[in-house]
């Protein structure tokens, strides 16, 4: 088993156990230092918004999948712990950015669906996990996301089903605002 498939069922088992698992967005080597030495972490994500804000771009792959994957790769490089990576909806070809990633150390991912058709989405879905099995990383931890609530659809339990048939280990929708949810 590579260290990059060991790392994805590390990570992958974080996610199935009993206990909370709390993971810190980081954005570049420094911020990863930095809480990978904070007692009690596990694993690492990156925060697509950050590390575009940081590259001086806005959010919403703006930024080229070239540096994004870049800053992705040091903040893998620079830690041994599991590192999972917002990808923003995969910048064009999930399958082939999340197979990029993982030749960089990157062992899960947060793919969005943007709201596109749901057999578009399942078809990233799908893709992405080829690309993880095909790389001999089976373990991979897709977080598929839909952004359905935040915009009011009723398509989310539809999508999360999808999505884990797909493959997808978590998925995730962020919450409606309303005036009992604030944020």
């Amino acid at each position: 088993m590579t260290d990059t498939a060991a790392r994805a069922t590390e990570l992958l088992a974080l996610h199935r156990a009993p206990e909370l698992l709390t993971v810190v967005n980081v954005w570049d080597v420094v911020s990863a230092r930095v809480v990978a030495d904070v007692p009690g972490t596990r694993a690492l994500a990156t925060a697509s918004h950050s590390i575009a804000a940081s590259a001086g771009y806005e959010d919403g792959e703006i930024i080229p999948v070239e540096e994004m994957l870049a800053a992705v790769g040091r903040i893998a490089a620079a830690t041994t712990l599991p590192v999972t990576a917002d990808l923003e909806s995969g910048y064009g070809d999930p399958g082939g950015t999340v197979r990029r990633a993982l030749d960089l150390g990157v062992v899960g991912a947060n793919i969005e669906d943007r709201m596109q058709p749901l057999g578009d989405a399942v078809r990233a879905v799908e893709a992405v996990m080829a690309a993880a099995h095909e790389a001999g990383v089976p373990d991979f931890c897709l977080n598929a996301r839909t952004d359905a609530f935040v915009r009011d659809e009723g398509r989310t339990p539809r999508s999360a089903s999808r999505w884990r048939s797909s493959g997808a280990a978590p998925s995730s929708t962020p919450a409606p605002r309303s005036s009992s949810c604030r944020g």
